[in-house]
């Protein structure tokens, strides 16, 4: 595997990781049974995630990109007609 390749899926690891902590996070506030201290902690925990997933986001839609500006135009079906 390439080392891009490994990148992307750790990437992709994280991503599952980090969305998976977010949505406990979530969980957990809407629960309201937590002091607003706590509630502080996770609600900063929760948008460092989200910042995380966006950048992880922006760089996979940035390999999307990449690869579609390098695919070659395929005709779909006969264009002899």
């Amino acid at each position: 595997m390439t080392r891009k390749g490994k990148d992307q899926e750790e990437g992709a690891e994280q991503f599952d990781r980090d969305l998976d902590q977010l949505r406990s996070i979530v969980e957990k506030l809407e629960q309201g049974d937590l002091s607003l201290h706590e509630s502080l902690e996770l609600f900063e925990k929760g948008i460092a995630l989200g910042r995380n997933l966006l950048e992880i986001l922006n760089r996979a839609e940035g390999r999307v990109e990449e690869l579609l500006a390098t695919m070659e135009r395929v005709p779909f079906g006969d264009t002899d007609e």
